[in-house]
């Protein structure tokens, strides 16, 4: 449970120079506190004041003056902007932009994998191992934002951009989680590894990070669209993007969940992954091919992409924040009100 005092913390200023300005109100207090009287009569408009005596008496007197100077000194720390969770901004010159590219085919439905000791399709095993990937480029556990810039591309039988090049990795990861087989469009049916390529490298072109790369994991052959994932590993190339290929699945004959008339029945599926197109997209980008043909590898392969894709991070500026001014901006209005309020109802001057 967050205590209620928790809203007036915070870690830093953003415009510190606005606490000079707390001289003044110290300055109206104590000018107010010292001043001899005016001359006029103070009299209570209500039958609170009568009630009070002695030195309670003499702070209600100057409780006006009290709150006033309280509020303007809120107010004044509200104006130096407080804000919590301050992080450091990364050189973006040293950083990385990287497009993730996953297959999202029929084929992907196969449950040829292992996870938490029960069987696991293709998908759902490479969406954990892409989670953990996103994560890993993290500067801090727990961090919404991270250094590198990542995208992610969907195919079938044509590829699709699901989330542009982004920093913020929570929706990076909700669209991760969104991926999912879609065998109501006829169009999906079939594996565009081409069309994925040149997706991901004219997302990639204008790039200006220091390194370009794209991650493309696939479970089968190229059997669809109109660029050959040769060609689009060339055009990559010419772009300075280095591809990454992951070979996910054991290969040859596998069970896949298939819709009958009585119900949904495991079929026996003879599914062969085009290894030496995929080694050779790699070599053409000068980047590596990985086989995972279970769990292990397949995360293995992410993070050894990990390691080999490291950025060189520099300190730069601050730019992930909270402002927390509002508590103290409300709370310094609210003290002003008062002192009107306490100054109409009980110290009213009458002349």
């Amino acid at each position: 449970m967050m205590h209620p005092f928790s809203l007036f913390s915070f870690s830093a200023l953003l415009h510190p120079w606005f606490l000079v300005l707390l001289v003044v109100p110290l300055l109206v207090l104590l000018a107010e506190t010292t001043a001899r009287s005016a001359g006029a009569l103070n009299v209570s408009t209500g039958d609170t004041l009568a009630r009070i005596r002695g030195r309670r008496r003499a702070f209600m007197r100057r409780l006006p003056a009290v709150l006033r100077v309280a509020g303007l000194v809120l107010l004044i720390i509200a104006m130096a902007r407080p804000v919590r969770g301050l992080q450091p901004r990364r050189d973006s010159q040293n950083v990385i932009d990287i497009m993730l590219c996953i297959d999202v085919s029929g084929s992907m439905r196969a449950m040829d994998f292992v996870a938490q000791g029960a069987q696991r399709d293709r998908l759902t095993v490479t969406k954990d191992a892409v989670c953990d990937f996103i994560e890993k480029r993290k500067n801090r556990v727990g961090d919404r934002f991270g250094i590198d810039r990542i995208g992610l591309i969907l195919y079938a039988g044509y590829a699709w951009t699901q989330c542009p090049l982004t920093l913020d990795y929570d929706v990076l990861r909700r669209e991760v989680a969104l991926a999912a087989i879609d065998d109501e469009d006829p169009k999906k049916n079939g594996t565009a590894i081409g069309s994925a390529i040149g997706l991901a490298a004219s997302k990639l072109r204008k790039s200006e990070a220091k390194s370009k790369v794209v991650v493309l994991l696939t479970d089968g052959r190229n059997n669809a669209g109109e660029l050959d994932p040769i060609t689009a590993a060339q055009i990559a190339s010419d772009f300075g993007v280095r591809i990454y290929t992951i070979g996910a699945g054991t290969g040859g004959e596998v069970l896949i969940p298939t819709r009958s008339l009585f119900g949904t029945v495991m079929q026996p599926t003879n599914l062969p992954i085009d290894e030496d197109t995929l080694k050779k997209i790699a070599a053409t980008t000068s980047g590596r091919y990985f086989r995972a043909a279970d769990t292990e590898s397949l995360e293995g392969a992410y993070d050894e992409i990990n390691k080999l894709e490291k950025s060189e991070i520099q300190i730069d500026d601050y730019y992930e924040h909270e402002d927390v001014f509002a508590p103290w901006a409300i709370l310094g209005g609210a003290a002003l009100a008062a002192s009107l309020f306490s100054r109409r109802m009980w110290f009213e001057t009458v002349p």
